[in-house]
């Protein structure tokens, strides 16, 4: 691990571990739930456990064990799984007993066992910046599959336009009210991008405000992300030893082509 990479893990912890209590609120709505659905149909269609890597707070995985599936979720963070056993500390028993879960780092931990089927929803990869963590982290994917499985994982089609923005712009992209207390809470994002090294620093600012408007907290976070080209992800796969079967644009498994705002990669271990 370079030395990069490991100030940038460092900084992805302290990152979680302030947006964690936000993360389900802020993406309640994200993409309608249309990822959650993509993944819940091929684990249906999946006999046996099912890996998801980077679960977080269990936002695709607590539906999927709800609708039946056993589930075994890995993740670095303590802070999101933490958020996670808090929900599962809710749910029935059937419900906790679907469930199995692993902190560790998703290049190199061991769930202990191989799986038909493993997934990473919610753009995992992007926060591997070098190349090598790339690396690890498929050739992890590759140790865990059993023979004749298949992993998925999605990332997001850069918008280019993006490129053009203004590095000191901040965008409103999650304002809500909450329930129980009624309290005002609004997200401000911006990204400062450096598209020599296809990255960008994405700062996010909290604002929470009364039934008055008045301000009662403002937490702050960013963290660097790397985006992904077709051709570079095809090439990653093909040099751990995967062979691409499916390349999807969307959640609703259009092609991937012109217009595609999602990338969705099927691949599997190349005999």
């Amino acid at each position: 691990m370079s030395d990069e990479q490991s100030r940038a893990d460092l900084e992805l912890d302290s990152f979680y571990r302030l947006i964690a209590p936000y993360y389900d609120a802020d993406y309640a709505d994200y993409l309608n739930g249309a990822d959650i659905r993509f993944y819940q149909r091929l684990a249906e269609a999946q006999a046996g456990p099912v890996l998801e890597m980077g679960c977080g707070t269990g936002r695709v995985l607590l539906p999927l064990a709800r609708a039946g599936v056993e589930m075994h979720g890995m993740d670095a963070s303590l802070a999101m799984l933490e958020q996670l056993y808090d929900k599962l500390r809710a749910e029935p028993a059937e419900v906790r007993n679907r469930v199995v879960l692993t902190q560790g780092d998703i290049r190199s931990t061991s769930a202990g066992r191989q799986f038909l089927l493993i997934f990473a929803a919610g753009n995992v990869l992007h926060s591997f910046l070098e190349r090598p963590d790339q690396r690890a982290w498929l050739a992890n994917v590759r140790r865990h599959l059993e023979a004749g499985g298949a992993f998925w994982f999605d990332v997001f089609q850069m918008d280019y336009r993006r490129l053009l923005s203004s590095p000191d712009e901040w965008i409103v992209d999650t304002d809500r009210k909450e329930a129980a207390s009624g309290h005002h809470v609004r997200r401000f994002s911006r990204c400062r991008h450096e598209p020599e090294w296809q990255r960008f620093r994405v700062e996010m600012r909290w604002v929470t405000e009364d039934a008055a408007g008045k301000i009662i907290t403002e937490n702050s976070a960013s963290v660097m992300q790397r985006w992904f080209t077709r051709g570079e992800l095809e090439n990653l796969l093909e040099l751990e030893g995967f062979q691409v079967t499916d390349y999807l644009g969307s959640f609703a498994a259009d092609p991937f082509g012109k217009g595609s705002t999602e990338q969705i990669i099927r691949a599997v271990p190349r005999q």
